[in-house]
């Protein structure tokens, strides 16, 4: 009985023994399997190679797409050819390299360019029948000179070349892109020398020009229509650059500007004219009121109300006529028939003798003269005399034009007929054509009191502070 417990133990054991051993193998069989699988997908994903840059503008830049849709132009595929150059040349910018590393990444590069073209309605064969062979963008010692990277580029060409002075920037003009392309042409026939079987020599200056040399970077339209030779639309040839643009709305901003400020300084001149003129008026009518009307008990009149009373003073009320002024006839606001005298008075003096008469004859009554109804008083000395001596203060230069004017019109009013100009003469004298003659004493005693003003008629002087204009100059209308 005892063997027969140990037979029984040992048949336990062995079959438990069994089942484990079956399930490792499963279980190894199974870990192989699957890591013969992650092999394998690796090795796939290491054969497909990505492009090493992004084919995006293809789709987004302005170039030319009616040469290679229907009909077929014959500079389509040397369009396609520019088109890849971008990409290219701006993988040269970030890596150095001037080709691809190997045919996958170029077959990976030209599959991702085929589809990017078939977007923009181009035959996606176009890209097969124009580039035949993928191998020719991989990298090849024997392209050019041994030339790989931008250090082997140096090392054959030099550290400076022509293309770095002719292909900076802008070059959309025709002479700075001629001047580049005659660059580029100097640096390939170095190259050519170098190597005579170089096949890629050119096609790597123009990548170099391109995403080296340029500041503009290969994907600016100016810097791919000149140097890669890529056809542009046209929509993108009628439109200015940025710059352009930019500096046209500049100065257009700042004429804008300037005339506004013109404007506004003009107004304000204006204004302020209008303003100081007021101001004159009113501070001369208020000391002039303060002198006269306190005496007199009379009524203040507005020009306004004359104007209204006299029609403006028309010819038709006019009652007469003197030495001193002019007498209308009219009818004020209350229906009152009054008569207007309009004082005309040039003499600095003329306030005071108006005060003088307004003050007599309000105190004077008599049946055959008229009751002093009221006065009214306006200036234009302000709009005549100041104006003048502002100039001559503002302008602080032209005083012999000045002198030139009161020379001509004291030769014009002079005593003798004899001795005044003709209007012909008149015209040359204001305008310099000829000179002003010595202006002849006047025929009176050296005592008489016209020698005393501010004008010296002998020596053809005039007051330096322009008082003697101003009194020349200043009038005042009064009305009684």
């Amino acid at each position: 009985m005892a063997l027969a417990a140990l037979a029984s133990l040992y048949t336990t054991s062995t079959c438990s023994n069994h089942f484990a051993f079956d399930t490792m193998r499963m279980f190894l069989s199974l870990s192989f399997s699957l890591f013969l699988i992650i092999l394998v997908f690796s090795i796939d994903s290491a054969s497909s190679s990505s492009c090493p840059f992004d084919l995006g503008y293809v789709q987004t830049f302005p170039w030319d797409t009616s040469l290679c849709r229907h009909p077929v132009h014959k500079d389509c595929c040397q369009t396609l050819l520019s088109l890849f150059g971008i990409g290219m040349a701006q993988h040269l910018k970030e890596t150095s390299m001037f080709q691809l590393p190997d045919a996958d990444t170029s077959s990976s590069c030209l599959s991702d360019f085929q589809t990017r073209v078939a977007d923009l309605s181009v035959q996606p064969s176009l890209v097969t029948q124009c580039f035949q062979n993928s191998t020719q963008f991989v990298v090849n010692p024997s392209s050019c000179a041994g030339i790989t990277t931008i250090e082997d580029w140096k090392q054959k060409v030099g550290l400076t070349s022509p293309l770095d002075t002719s292909c900076k920037g802008d070059l959309m003009g025709i002479t700075r892109c001629s001047s580049c392309v005659d660059a580029g042409m100097k640096v390939n026939s170095k190259l050519i020398g170098l190597d005579p079987n170089g096949t890629k020599c050119f096609y790597f200056t123009v990548l170099y020009a391109a995403g080296i040399v340029n500041d503009l970077g290969p994907e600016d339209p100016r810097a791919a229509a000149c140097i890669l030779g890529l056809p542009l639309s046209r929509s993108s040839k009628d439109k200015p650059s940025n710059k352009t643009l930019k500096l046209v709305f500049g100065l257009l901003g700042s004429l804008i500007g300037v005339l506004l400020f013109l404007g506004l300084f003009i107004l304000y001149r204006r204004w302020d004219k209008k303003r100081r003129q007021k101001a004159f008026h009113e501070e001369y009518v208020s000391n002039f009121r303060a002198s006269v009307l306190p005496n007199s008990g009379s009524k203040w009149f507005s020009l306004s109300e004359l104007e209204r009373a006299t029609n403006g003073f028309s010819q038709r009320n006019l009652i007469g006529q003197g030495a001193y002024g002019v007498v209308y006839k009219g009818t004020l606001s209350d229906g009152t028939l009054v008569a207007v005298k309009q004082i005309l008075d040039l003499d600095s003096k003329g306030d005071e003798e108006f005060s003088n008469e307004v003050e007599i004859i309000s105190k004077i009554r008599h049946r055959n003269l008229l009751s002093l109804r009221g006065c009214c008083v306006t200036s234009n000395d302000f709009t005549v005399g100041e104006i003048v001596e502002e100039w001559l203060r503002e302008s602080g230069g032209p005083k012999g034009v000045m002198e030139r004017f009161v020379f001509v019109g004291i030769l014009c009013a002079h005593v003798m007929v004899a001795l005044r100009p003709t209007m012909d003469e008149v015209l040359k004298m204001l305008e310099g054509d000829i000179d002003i003659p010595r202006i002849a004493d006047r025929p009176l005693p050296l005592g008489h009191e016209s020698f005393r003003s501010s004008f010296g008629f002998g020596g053809a002087s005039i007051s330096s502070t322009g008082e003697g204009l101003r009194s020349l100059l200043n009038s005042s209308v009064r009305y009684v």
